[in-house]
């Protein structure tokens, strides 16, 4: 049984994918939708894959065409999951063994079901 999430993924070098989150037994996937940042949608996926790669990447699968947007991340890979608040925003802030930050936006949502779920 899966989870599936609205959420906005947060590259480490800015902009912001909005996209659905599916918390699965054997995998974590969030799949783009658009780029809902004040970015252009070309600059915002090629940065997020550059920031993909800068995290390091052997933990986690990150597929990007001109119409997809795709990061896979293997719950055994996972380390932890956190809520952060910074105002009204929240956000969860998944760290896999390999260090690497994965950073998805709830905006003033409550993401602790979403934590829980990447935990468990």
């Amino acid at each position: 049984m899966s989870d599936t999430w609205t959420v906005n993924y947060l590259p480490t070098d800015g902009g912001r994918i909005t996209g659905k989150l599916t918390v699965g037994q054997e995998e974590v996937c969030f799949e783009g939708l658009y780029d809902s940042s004040n970015m252009e949608v070309i600059k915002g996926v090629f940065g997020a894959a550059a920031s993909f790669a800068a995290s390091g990447g052997s933990h986690a699968y990150l597929r990007d065409t001109d119409t997809e947007f795709t990061i896979k991340l293997p719950r055994s890979g996972i380390r932890s999951a956190e809520q952060v608040k910074k105002g009204l925003m929240k956000k969860a802030v998944v760290t896999m063994t390999d260090n690497a930050v994965f950073v998805f936006d709830y905006g003033m949502l409550s993401p602790k079901k979403l934590v829980a779920a990447l935990n468990t």
